[in-house]
């Protein structure tokens, strides 16, 4: 535990250093804050706090793939990782003292979200703030975790943005979390069912202004964990000290489990659920048609 303490507090200090990790983690979900109040709210208080489910997931998704998957493999090819190497410590406390680094900076942030809609356009407190707080905790484990396998299976910075911008881009216009669900096509409705971040925009939003309970949450909060372990182990399975350690095709196979709990609960909530028509009953609370 002494080795995951200062490991978290050397992490910490890297993370807020580097230059893209705080654009993407800090400054462009509070951008996005601005954005989402001004423009698509017009600063009306009760559809800015619906739209605080958004904003808190894009801040989750940058913190994942920005604040650890890229430092992971901007560390590899600046050496850093080796330099940890000689330490008494493998490469498991690690990757858990960067995802509590990440935590710790990013729970910061959505904080510092909720103050500034606060102040600024009079949103009401969350009436179930501990759940939030459960819910946005397994978010940045679950994502942060897949970082961690981007991290693993590209062998460079290049690989790294690629795979980031694809999943980003994806993870932001497919699920709600940038157009709105009702405002898409009925296809895609049904691919954001297979995404993580739908998941989280959904359960975000449904226990700030729909008030729902933890229970009826449970099958994002089970794919959210076994997601978390599923992408710790296989980062630790994959972790690479050195650059010049690359992975072979077969190898980067082993990321395909990672993202089986989503494809099941995207299965079962298109056969069985009906996430897509309680997320359209929330908007439509706000924005009636």
């Amino acid at each position: 535990m002494k080795g995951v303490y200062d490991l978290t507090i050397v992490r910490l200090k890297l993370l807020v250093r580097n230059r893209s990790a705080i654009f993407f983690s800090i400054i462009f979900p509070i951008l996005f804050l601005f954005v989402y109040g001004f423009l698509f709210a017009k600063g009306d208080s009760e559809k800015v706090r619906f739209l605080m489910g958004p904003v808190v997931v894009l801040t989750i998704l940058g913190s994942g793939f920005w604040g650890v998957g890229f430092q992971i493999v901007f560390f590899r090819e600046k050496n850093i990782l080796r330099r940890f190497r000689p330490a008494p410590v493998g490469a498991g406390p690690l990757l858990i003292s960067g995802i509590i680094a990440n935590w710790f900076l990013q729970i910061f942030v959505v904080s510092l979200e909720f103050l500034i809609a606060r102040w600024m356009f009079h949103i009401p407190w969350p009436l179930q703030p501990l759940e939030l707080f459960l819910i946005a905790t397994l978010g940045l484990f679950a994502f942060a975790g897949i970082g961690m396998v981007i991290a693993s299976i590209a062998n460079t910075m290049q690989e790294t943005q690629v795979l980031c911008n694809l999943l980003w881009f994806a993870f932001m216009f497919l699920s709600g979390a940038t157009a709105p669900l009702a405002q898409l096509p009925e296809i895609i409705r049904h691919v954001a069912l297979f995404l993580p971040s739908f998941y989280l925009v959904y359960a975000m939003q449904a226990i700030m202004f729909g008030g729902a309970s933890l229970s009826a949450m449970l099958p994002e909060m089970t794919a959210l964990v076994m997601t978390t372990v599923a992408a710790y182990l296989l980062g630790l399975k994959l972790f690479r000290w050195d650059q010049h350690m690359k992975l072979s095709w077969s190898a980067k196979a082993w990321a395909v489990p990672a993202v089986i709990p989503f494809l099941a609960l995207g299965v079962w909530a298109n056969l069985f659920s009906h996430r897509i028509d309680q997320a359209l009953v929330l908007y439509g609370q706000v924005w009636p048609r």
